[in-house]
């Protein structure tokens, strides 16, 4: 009998997530390893006293079948809610974004707080190598963002051909810094907690938490705009959090913030994506999937939810494909 088949998943985040679930499904013996505390990557929530606060996706959308059918199933699960709009529903998480991902990937092993210094080619093989941890597979998808997956592979004594590095370094993040403040008195943002019109220069959105129905206490969530982020990544978080705060006074008005704090997302909008849902290189059996893999019937050029979630089911497929090939040699 054939030994089951090692994957290893570097990234917790929804691609990574919904590809291990897959994989797993098709019998693989499937391992995501992440750096952080928590599955999720940008689907992010955090505690803020008795309160809850989303700080990367805000909502997601749906325009495939496919994940019309996992949200029909989501919805009757009880896991999120639509939030507003009828020609394209904008769904939320009814506990936050990330226990939304938290529900996706029970069952599956999950290493958390690994950070992956360099991938080996152990033939006919693979290993990651950690601080302290060495772990080998038969195969590797990244799905940590483009520019940190390149930086990885470029540490890695792997043979990366020039295509490799054409596509690779293209591709450029935006960064964008979000500010949660928790106010004194409940204040509403708009009709349903969402406001990204009319802001004042730099500020992208401002999302009311409590409007949102995910928090139990005013906490609002600011967004600043990629241009502005760039500027202010080197200031430091003290003097940037204390100017986002002026300009949320200038566009609100005077409003009482009892607690505020800072989230920087370095890798939060693709300025370039690829058009194809992954990547494979050209001499070893390493993918690249993520948000910024766009399927080719994806014409919306954005990174988003449903763009990490069709990049993940379709680089699963593809390493089914591959290793049933390889059986049939």
């Amino acid at each position: 009998m054939e030994q089951q088949k090692r994957i290893g998943i570097i990234g917790g985040g929804l691609a990574g997530i919904f590809a291990a679930r897959q994989l797993v499904t098709e019998g693989y013996a499937v391992e995501v390893i992440e750096k952080s505390q928590s599955v999720g990557g940008r689907m992010a929530t955090r505690r803020i006293d008795q309160g809850t606060a989303d700080h990367g996706a805000v909502f997601f959308t749906v325009r495939t079948n496919e994940l019309a059918q996992e949200v029909d199933e989501w919805l009757e699960q009880g896991l999120i809610r639509k939030w507003f709009g009828d020609d394209f529903p904008r769904y939320i998480a009814v506990n936050g974004m990330n226990q939304l991902v938290q529900s996706i990937a029970r069952g599956i092993p999950v290493h958390l707080n690994e950070q992956v210094e360099r991938i080996v080619s152990d033939v006919p093989g693979l290993q990651t190598i950690a601080s302290e941890q060495t772990r080998t597979y038969d195969a590797i998808l990244l799905t940590a963002p483009v520019p940190q997956a390149y930086d990885l592979l470029k540490a890695s004594p792997l043979t990366l051909v020039e295509s490799d590095h054409a596509r690779l370094r293209k591709v450029t993040f935006e960064p964008t810094f979000v500010g949660l403040f928790e106010l004194q008195e409940a204040f509403d943002i708009g009709e349903v907690g969402l406001l990204d019109e009319g802001l004042v220069s730099g500020m992208l959105k401002i999302v009311n938490n409590a409007q949102k129905e995910v928090s139990t206490t005013p906490l609002l969530s600011v967004y600043m705009a990629g241009d502005w982020s760039e500027a202010w990544y080197d200031k430091g978080e003290d003097k940037t959090l204390t100017e986002i705060e002026r300009l949320l006074q200038e566009q609100l008005g005077p409003v009482k913030i009892i607690s505020k704090q800072l989230k920087r997302w370095r890798y939060a909008q693709a300025r370039d994506v690829f058009h194809t849902p992954y990547l494979k290189l050209d001499q070893h059996p390493v993918w690249l999937a993520g948000d910024a893999f766009l399927d080719p019937a994806d014409t919306s050029g954005r990174t988003r939810v449903e763009s990490a979630v069709i990049s993940g089911l379709r680089v699963a497929a593809a390493l089914d494909t591959h290793f049933k090939q390889l059986t049939n040699v």
